[in-house]
């Protein structure tokens, strides 16, 4: 019998509580036990249990007397000599008189005559991505058909392993963080409320719990030190995947705010970034691409912008306020606003404005709202069966599958928490002509729409796309979890602020505040008794008509003393023809787009350019925009 590999204690994250991922042995297990090789390419995030699955899966090997050999990318070169080399180690089967590969398949034949199976696994194989062809051409055609191969790392293999002749063996799995139910089952020595705060803070990470617990262990207190050391840990163990420092300020940057883009790199560090370190920034492990544009992990984001606060908070305030001045100039393009960049702009200016309000943005942030479908029925019917209103001792069921199927089940949306469970519904319904009749006689809606003016009615009757939206209905599953409902209505917002009118009615009076909280009105003479005789309901509207939408959102700012409507444009001294020029410009204007904006020739605004970039000290438009959107931000 081989002995064991050993195993270098620098590659193990010991976790002080026990959660086994049963799922992942499984799939392993399997492999073992049937004749054939494998390939298995585990995945997930720092700190998310990889290197300790490795020692699970050696263990199990160890079992059903298969042999198992692990390498560690960190602890050799990415080179194939020195993979070799660090393999043939741990085989413990060098042979002087012949190479090291040569050595290698001898070791292996005589595995192979002694009807042994073996596993090579490859841990922080993200080191190794340089090695991919050699492995895809070279080093697996030269294994046994038995073979198990291991890639662990933080990311997937690429997209060149998929389109390989290995691709039909390989079995992917990706590692998450753990529920609040596996970590509470697994771990129950501490009081509950600081097991809750303790996967709060980390988000489910594993090694991030870890942190916490040991703290928790040797306090038994949670207190903003032992934070501040934990965030100090998580960044310096994910910024490990850097080579050097050259892409640190970019992360730093993506640390401000939500969501990442190239354009918003450049506008918030005031030089151009190559398209190579852009993609070399968002291909980190800790970096993951959405609809919206790329962002961080959740976790890792909090830690890096603590970090950036407490080592340079001046520089931390210029990026937060350059973030927000981004987002300022999206609401004087010539088109409405998206959802994501309004949700963008309050998610900036929470880290301040939230602080007051009944609102913690990064646990919000955990949260996700989506349009429901034909298979979210399921979801929605709980929420159906027990709401009911009475009047003139009548039942009448104030909201029903038929109601929502005459409106479109798109206009449903679920919200749903960290681990993908539906814990709140939303009911929008557009108001345009096709649903003015309904709204004027139905329960809840009636009462502000029946005293609608003729003038107004006339209007929306006379245009096809929605003068606005009503929220019909808010609900969560569990009414005791305060955080769902603000989760609810937090992400709710963005998707329906637009050039409209807003509408909400509840008897609640923890929506109400909530609905005030965001500057909706009441409309006294809307309020009504329909969800019950004992259940008086107000009626709000926020009416955002007219190109009311960017004063809206630049009263937040104001509220924390954070001017967006202030630029430098006052500061330099401009003609008014300049200014009109230079907000043209920051939309993206061309040359003949000017002229034909302002009724001008190109010559002129040549002209008006000149003297602008001279007034400014800039040399182009793109320096222009840099200095008007908030003035140089320097490292």
């Amino acid at each position: 019998m081989l002995p064991e590999p050993s195993i270098n204690d620098n590659s193990i994250k010991s976790f002080p509580f026990n959660l086994t991922r049963e799922k992942e042995l499984a799939i392993f297990s399997e492999l073992l036990d049937r004749n054939g090789s494998g390939i298995l390419s585990i995945f997930g995030q720092p700190g998310t249990g990889k290197s300790e699955l490795i020692i699970h899966y050696q263990r199990e090997a160890t079992r059903k007397e298969v042999v198992f050999y692990l390498v560690n990318a960190q602890y050799s070169k990415a080179e194939p000599a020195a993979f070799l080399q660090a393999l043939l180690e741990q085989m413990g089967a060098s042979n002087p008189y012949v190479s090291t590969l040569e050595a290698i398949t001898m070791h292996i034949q005589h595995l192979e005559k002694q009807g042994k199976k073996f596993v090579i696994a490859i841990d922080s194989y993200e080191r190794f991505e340089t090695l991919d062809e050699w492995f895809r051409q070279s080093f697996l055609p030269s294994l046994p058909s038995t073979t198990i191969l291991i890639f662990c790392g933080r990311k997937s293999l690429n997209d060149s392993w998929r389109a390989s002749i290995w691709y039909p063996f390989i079995r992917s799995i990706e590692l998450k963080g753990f529920s609040i139910g596996q970590f509470d089952s697994a771990f129950q020595t501490l009081a509950p409320e600081l097991i809750k705060k303790a996967w709060q803070f980390s988000t489910g990470n594993p090694y991030a719990l870890s942190l916490c617990v040991q703290k928790l262990q040797q306090t038994n207190e949670w207190n903003s030190n032992d934070e501040q050391s934990i965030y100090r840990t998580v960044v310096k163990e994910w910024l490990s995947e850097l080579d050097d420092d050259r892409l640190l300020p970019y992360i730093e940057v993506a640390s401000i705010g939500r969501y990442i883009q190239q354009e918003k790199i450049e506008v918030m560090l005031d030089h151009p970034m190559s398209r190579h370190d852009f993609e070399a920034l968002v291909s980190l492990s800790f970096f993951e691409e959405t609809e919206s544009g790329w962002k961080l992990n959740a976790l890792f984001q909090r830690a890096m912008r603590d970090d950036l606060q407490r080592r340079k908070p001046a520089y931390y305030h210029q990026l937060w306020k350059r973030a927000l001045m981004y987002c300022r100039t999206f609401f004087d393009h010539d088109r409405l606003m998206d959802s994501s960049e309004i949700s963008e702009f309050f998610y900036l200016l929470g880290e301040q404005m939230m602080q007051a309000a009944p609102f913690d943005p990064e646990s919000l942030s955990t949260y996700s709202l989506s349009s429901a479908s034909e298979k979210d029925w399921p979801h929605i019917e709980p929420y159906l069966a027990e709401r009911s209103l009475t009047k003139d001792n009548q039942e009448y069921a104030f909201l029903t599958k038929e109601m929502i199927q005459a409106i479109g089940i798109q206009h449903v949306k679920l919200l749903r928490n960290r681990e993908g469970n539906v814990t709140g519904m939303a009911f929008l319904i557009p108001i345009q002509s096709t649903t003015l009749p309904n709204l004027k006689r139905s329960p809840v809606t009636r009462s502000y729409f029946k005293r609608l003016p003729p003038v107004e009615e006339k209007r929306i009757m006379a245009v096809t796309k929605p003068s606005g939206w009503v929220i019909r209905y808010l609900g969560v599953t569990d009414s005791e979890r305060s955080e769902d409902r603000k989760a609810l209505l937090y992400h709710l917002l963005p998707l329906v602020l637009t050039e409209g009118i807003l509408i909400a009615s509840t008897p609640l009076t923890f929506y109400q505040k909530l609905l005030e909280q965001f500057r909706f009105k009441e409309v006294p003479e809307a309020k009504h008794f329909d969800y019950g005789p004992s259940r008086p309901s107000k009626t709000y509207e926020l009416d955002l008509r007219n190109s009311r939408l960017p004063l809206y959102l630049e009263s937040f700012a104001k509220a924390i003393g954070v001017n967006l409507t202030e630029t430098p444009l006052d500061h330099y001294g401009f003609t008014p023809r300049e200014k009109e020029v230079v907000t043209l410009v920051i939309q993206g204007y061309s040359n003949a787009k000017l002229a034909d904006e302002l009724s001008l020739s190109e010559v002129t605004i040549k002209k008006h350019l000149s003297r602008i970039y001279e007034k400014t000290g800039v040399k182009n438009r793109t320096q222009l925009t840099r200095v008007i959107i908030g003035g140089q931000v320097r490292t």
